[in-house]
């Protein structure tokens, strides 16, 4: 789990901003808002975010996305980017690198990891583990000369120097340490930990752009739980869907687009040789059952994707997530949840998301102020954080419970709407 992530010179964020799910005292909800630690610390499974348009609420999900995605990355030279963007409003922050510190949990073990970037090259990059109070370096990267220098501290990580040149030759410049650690055999306990981590429980954030529907259609035909568990859903929400049929269908490959496959280098000979024989594909198909009264009674029709709402496709994809998140504990990230979704749908989403969920977190953007009035019925004070951007066009970030005198506001929404918190557009008459 994440416990803060800390970031400065990144997109519209120019100064240093730390966005932390580490709960307050506030004992609102802790058994299913609140996972502790070993050591006591107890974090968050939920964190939203609101502002105004084009004040940064996607940017905070993208930087941290590009955190991620950098992690990912594995190019094949040194002249491929990094793809981390400064802050661009400025005559010296674009000279100047992005900077990123994480500490996280994984297994019980607390983990901090440091990076100084820019769009070209890795500067210092840097994973400490805790065992008391204090942190334990596992690996340090520094950049001298262009070239990528390591160090491993020898009570934590041993390395022949033949591991140790090897790591080092296949440390370009442009990449994440982690990334060359996928290239090398060996065993790096700590590395590896925080490494499966992002793999396995880091889940690439979800815009409101994404179609995720062929995303549930994999996941319907491919997992009999989630077919229920949607289902459920469905039937809650009403969406007048009462079944999930699951086909196969042929799709005939047209004899140019064979050619251009057959070419490609990639692709497995295996799978050439079935294109041959077979000119096709196979792919899941699911049909929407609809269930209706009429003069005739009830009957039951089957629709296809195309025939749905997109309120409809936005939720089913939306649970597709939720539900992978939740069975492998990940950290998810999504934008503008509201979007193409009802109020009320939005808010029973994440107290199914919160009741379910076990050591997971889930970070989203929106616009919904109804969520303040549910604030010691659903969602909590420390929950909620705001961005907002200056003259200067850098983007602030700031939580709920940092305003004083929370206990008084009875009316949340209310008080929001009036800018009493800011992050809120200024419409001008």
């Amino acid at each position: 789990m994440i416990e803060e992530i800390t970031f400065k010179n990144v997109l519209s964020f120019k100064d240093e901003v730390t966005f932390s799910f580490e709960a307050t005292d506030d004992t609102t909800f802790d058994s299913s808002h609140v996972v502790t630690m070993p050591n006591g610390t107890r974090l968050l499974k939920l964190g939203i975010v609101y502002g105004s348009n084009a004040s940064g609420k996607s940017n905070l999900l993208y930087a941290i996305d590009n955190l991620r995605e950098f992690w990912f990355a594995d190019p094949q030279n040194m002249d491929s980017p990094t793809r981390f963007e400064p802050f661009l409003l400025d005559t010296e922050t674009p000279k100047q690198p992005s900077e990123y510190n994480i500490k996280l949990w994984v297994n019980g073990t607390r983990y901090w990891y440091q990076l100084i970037a820019t769009n070209k090259q890795v500067i210092f990059e840097k994973l400490s583990y805790y065992k008391t109070v204090q942190p334990v370096k596992v690996f340090e990267r520094k950049l001298e000369d262009g070239q990528s220098v390591l160090s491993f501290n020898p009570s934590v990580q041993k390395l022949s120097q033949e591991e140790q040149k090897a790591l080092t030759l296949h440390c370009l410049p442009n990449m994440s340490f982690f990334a060359v650690r996928g290239r090398i055999n060996m065993k790096m306990e700590h590395v590896d930990a925080v490494r499966q981590w992002i793999h396995a429980q880091f889940m690439p954030m979800i815009s409101p752009s994404i179609n995720m529907m062929h995303y549930c259609q994999k996941k319907i035909g491919e997992n009999h739980d989630f077919k229920e568990y949607l289902l459920d859903f469905l039937h809650w929400a009403d969406f007048n869907i009462t079944g999930l049929n699951d086909h196969i269908q042929e799709e005939y490959m047209p004899k140019e687009v064979q050619t251009y496959l057959l070419k490609e280098d990639s692709l497995p000979e295996e799978i050439k040789k079935k294109m041959i024989t077979q000119g096709g594909y196979k792919k899941h198909i699911i049909g929407f059952e609809h269930t209706v009264e009429n003069a005739r009674g009830k009957e039951t029709y089957e629709l296809g994707i195309e025939q749905q709402s997109a309120g409809t496709r936005r939720v089913m994809g939306i649970e597709a997530t939720i539900y992978e998140a939740i069975k492998k504990h990940a950290f998810l990230m999504i934008d503008e949840m509201e979007s193409s979704l009802h109020p009320d749908l939005m808010e029973y989403i994440l107290q199914e998301y919160l009741l379910k969920s076990n050591e997971g977190q889930l970070l989203l953007t929106t616009h919904y102020s109804g969520l303040f009035n549910t604030i010691n019925d659903l969602v909590r004070k420390d929950n909620i954080w705001f961005v907002e951007k200056g003259k200067d066009g850098s983007t602030d970030l700031f939580s709920l419970v940092e305003f004083k005198g929370l206990n008084k506001i009875t009316h949340f929404e209310r008080v929001y709407r009036k800018g009493m918190f800011g992050a809120l557009p200024n419409i001008k008459n």
